[in-house]
C-alpha cells in the first residue's frame, strides 16, 4: 500500500486535481455552447490545443521566475508535484486560441467568451490542488484558523488563500454563466463582454489577495514592492478593461445571420 493506495500505484492530489478541473471546464464549455447554440472547434481540437498550450505557458512561466528550482530534465517535467503559473498558462492559451480561430475562421470574441466561465470553474477546482500540495500559501494570520503548513509550528496558522481564490473563482464562474446567458440572448451581442468581465474581475482579486500571500513570488519586485503576478495583473486589467469598451462600442449584430455563422 502507498499512499492510501493498493498495488504500489501512489497518487498525487494536485495532478488528479488538474485533471477533474480541466474535465470539468470542458463539460461547461460543451454545455454552454450546445444551450446557447454557437458555432464552435472541434472540441477535440479545442480540448488538446487549450491543455498542451495552458500546460507549457504556465510551466515556462514557473521556470522563468524560478530558474534555481531546474537542474536536471525530470525537474523540467515534474508538473504533478506542482510549480504552474496560471497567468502563464491563460497567456498561452488565449495566443493558442487566437491562432485556432483564425486557421477556422471563428469569432475569437465569441469562443473567449463561451470559454471564460470554463476558465474560473477549472482555476477554482485546480486552487484546491494547491491547498493540497501546500503552495501558493498565506501569511500568517490570527483571523483565521484552519490551515497551516506541515512544518510551520505549533500555534501557527496561515490565511489559506488558495481556498478564498477557489471559492471567489466559483462565485465568478456563476457570474460569468449569467452575463453570457443575457449577452447571447439578444440579436445584438457585445462578444467579447463575458471575457472581459471575467479578465478585469479575476485581476482586481489576484492583485488584491497577492498581499497575502506568504510563498516566494519569484522574480522581481518593482519600487513599489509588487510582486510579478501583481503587475502582471495590472496589465490584464488594462487589456481588458480596452476589450470590454471594445465589446459595448462595436457589437454584433446577429439578424440575419444563422447560429452557425454567428
Amino acid at each position: 500500500m502507498t499512499n492510501g493506495i493498493h498495488f504500489d500505484l501512489p497518487y498525487y492530489t494536485y495532478g488528479i486535481l488538474f485533471v477533474v478541473a480541466y474535465l470539468a471546464g470542458l463539460w461547461l464549455f460543451r454545455r454552454n455552447s450546445i444551450r446557447l447554440g454557437l458555432a464552435m472547434p472541434d472540441l477535440v481540437d479545442l480540448s488538446l490545443t487549450a491543455c498542451i498550450s495552458s500546460i507549457v505557458g504556465a510551466r515556462i512561466a514557473y521556470i522563468v521566475l524560478f530558474p534555481r528550482y531546474f537542474s536536471s530534465l525530470r525537474d523540467y517535467l515534474a508538473i504533478h508535484e506542482g510549480g504552474l503559473v496560471f497567468y502563464g498558462g491563460l497567456i498561452a492559451f488565449i495566443v493558442s486560441m487566437a491562432i485556432m480561430c483564425r486557421l477556422k475562421r471563428l469569432s475569437f470574441r465569441q469562443l473567449f467568451d463561451v470559454l471564460a466561465p470554463s476558465a474560473a470553474l477549472g482555476h477554482a477546482i485546480g486552487r484546491l490542488g494547491c491547498l493540497a500540495n501546500h503552495c501558493c500559501y498565506g501569511a500568517p494570520t490570527t483571523c483565521c484558523q484552519l490551515y497551516r503548513l506541515p512544518d510551520d509550528p505549533p500555534g501557527l496558522f496561515r490565511h489559506p488563500t488558495q481556498l478564498y481564490e477557489s471559492i471567489f473563482l466559483l462565485m465568478l464562474m456563476l457570474v460569468l454563466n449569467q452575463v453570457l446567458s443575457r449577452v447571447y440572448s439578444r440579436p445584438v451581442r457585445r462578444t467579447g463582454l463575458t471575457a472581459a468581465i471575467y479578465l478585469a474581475l479575476y485581476a482586481i482579486f489576484r492583485f488584491a489577495i497577492e498581499f497575502i500571500r506568504a510563498d516566494n513570488r519569484g522574480g522581481f519586485y518593482t519600487a513599489l514592492a509588487l510582486s510579478p503576478s501583481q503587475v502582471t495583473a495590472i496589465i490584464l486589467l488594462l487589456c481588458s478593461t480596452a476589450l470590454m469598451a471594445y465589446a459595448i462600442r462595436y457589437p454584433v449584430d446577429t439578424r440575419g445571420i444563422s447560429d452557425e455563422q454567428s
